[in-house]
């Protein structure tokens, strides 16, 4: 649908967009580009006809880290950010996929005539974003390359990828940061002061040993609260269990080196390392912190409690 509007240089009506809109991107899709699986020929047939070369291979690389947000964690951020009195203003969603957390905002963002940006480094989903979200001032490049204005935003949300992996950014490359830790430290220049940032990003921006990225952000802003999600919240939409927080960040006027406990990781009384805020406040971690067996070793891992819905 989406060439067809685009050979025929049309923008899609309400019935096309709600097709659109179904799209869900790549993440746990690995096998549909995978020429070798018998039950995925069709579909890799069918992919490899309907791509671009480049199209194709930037779905391919995106199976690692596309992993749409459930709606309901969704709706939980935005009834959260409205109890904070953040409810329009200049909206920034910076690794937006086709634009989940647009489609999803709460009304009140909208009777606040909330003005939208976003950033997609897939040109496929970021093309479908645009046809959702027409008004919307949307780039296609990744977050490195988007032109945004410094100290502009009142809100910065989303999903941001998480990956062992850092991409070139001259003015923060010297920080060394992974690619989740990256948008967030870039994040915070391009919101305002007191502007609000509510991400979801991997566990390890909070539970990792180095505190480098939990200093950079404690200089620059406060922790608002943050919520530890169960391992199985990607499971039904990207095949994925993944330990995640969702993180809200309020920017301060200045640059305060600070000691605030959650730069500190500490230990749950079985011994397994936990960031000192969920320690502190037991209530926000919804599940059970369980050291389980990984590709990789044992990790530190939010289990979901079994009268977890």
């Amino acid at each position: 649908l989406l060439k067809e509007l685009e050979a025929a240089g049309q923008q899609a009506s309400p019935e096309q967009q709600e097709v659109l809109s179904r799209y869900v991107g790549w993440g746990g899709l690995a096998d549909a580009f995978d020429p070798n699986k018998d039950s995925w020929h069709s579909e890799y047939e069918q992919l490899k006809d309907l791509l671009t070369p480049e199209e194709y291979a930037a779905a391919q690389e995106s199976t690692l880290t596309a992993f749409f947000t459930p709606h309901a964690v969704i709706h939980a951020m935005y009834r959260a950010l409205t109890r904070m009195g953040c409810v329009g203003g200049n909206m920034l969603e910076p690794s937006m996929g086709v634009g989940a957390f647009f489609g999803h905002r709460s009304g009140s963002f909208d009777a606040h005539n909330a003005k939208l940006y976003g950033v997609e480094l897939d040109s496929v989903s970021g093309r479908i974003a645009q046809q959702l979200y027409q008004k919307a001032k949307i780039q296609i490049c990744g977050y490195e390359k988007a032109d945004l204005p410094d100290s502009f935003f009142d809100l910065a949300i989303g999903n941001v990828p998480f990956g062992q992996y850092q991409v070139s950014d001259r003015r923060y490359d010297k920080l060394h940061f992974q690619i989740h830790d990256y948008f967030l430290a870039k994040t915070v220049d391009k919101l305002r002061v007191g502007g609000i940032m509510a991400f979801i990003t991997t566990s390890g921006t909070l539970d990792k040993k180095s505190e480098d990225v939990r200093q950079y952000l404690a200089a620059r802003c406060d922790l608002i609260g943050a919520v530890r999600l169960p391992n199985t919240t990607f499971k039904s939409n990207a095949g994925t269990e993944v330990t995640s927080d969702i993180l809200f960040l309020q920017k301060r006027g200045r640059v305060l080196e600070q000691d605030t406990p959650w730069i500190h990781v500490g230990e749950t009384e079985n011994g397994i390392p936990l960031n000192q805020y969920f320690i502190d406040h037991p209530e926000m971690v919804c599940g059970e912190m369980q050291m389980v067996s990984g590709p990789y070793g044992m990790r530190s891992t939010c289990v979901p409690n079994e009268q977890s819905p």
